[in-house]
This record gives C-alpha cells, sequence and structure tokens, in this order.
C-alpha cells in the first residue's frame, strides 16, 4: 500500500520542521548571552564579597571588660545610652533601668559622654 503524503503550499510534508530550526535557536541564545554578558560581569565577585562578610560575622567577640566596672548606672532603653551617677541625667531618662557598668557595656548600651564612668 502506498502511502499518501500530503504537501503543504512549500512543497514539505505536513508537520515537518525546518532543519534550521536548531540552528537558529542556538544562534539566538548565544546573542542573548552576549547581551546579557556585561549586566552579570559585576556579580563575578559575589561569592568573595560574601566570604569577607561571613569571615567579619564570625569574627570572635571583644573580650569582656576587664577593669573594675561595679559602678551603677542608668540606662536609658531606647537611646542605648547610659549615664554615670554624677550626670544630671542618672535616673531621670525614661524608660531606664539601673545596671551595672559592666553588664551595661556587655549588652550593647555605650556611655552618653564617650568615656566609662570613672
Amino acid at each position: 500500500m502506498a502511502e499518501i503524503v500530503k504537501l503543504s503550499q512549500s512543497g514539505k510534508p505536513n508537520g515537518s520542521r525546518s532543519r534550521f530550526g536548531p540552528t537558529i535557536f542556538i544562534v539566538v541564545l548565544l546573542v542573548v548571552l552576549a547581551v546579557l554578558a556585561p549586566f552579570l560581569a559585576k556579580y563575578r565577585n559575589a561569592p568573595a564579597a560574601l566570604v569577607a562578610k561571613l569571615q567579619a560575622m564570625s569574627a570572635p567577640a571583644p573580650p569582656a571588660p576587664t577593669t573594675n566596672m561595679k559602678h551603677r548606672v542608668w540606662v536609658n532603653r531606647r537611646s542605648g545610652l547610659y549615664y554615670c551617677r554624677d550626670s544630671r541625667f542618672y535616673g531621670k531618662m525614661h524608660p531606664g533601668i539601673s545596671l551595672r557598668q559592666e553588664s551595661a557595656l556587655l549588652k550593647g548600651f555605650r556611655p552618653a559622654t564617650g568615656q566609662k564612668c570613672p
């Protein structure tokens, strides 16, 4: 039995694809990559920057204070500052609590004057 193949107007059997299809696809893909390459080049050093950030984050914690810091200070929890006993703001800044200077420093509070209490 002979198969009857219907030909399209171009003279090719229906359903056949161009033999240049895969080649055209590859050429288009290469052109797109060539256009995007300059934009992606700025992310080339991203892994090195990420490694540097991770190393900085994993650095050892600063050592605990070694001087005698048993002084009581007034900590303002909103501003993150603490005030010495001789300060006019001691006990007056709210919301606040009284802590030892050592505890305040370890919890991340900073002296309001920039220097530790005497």
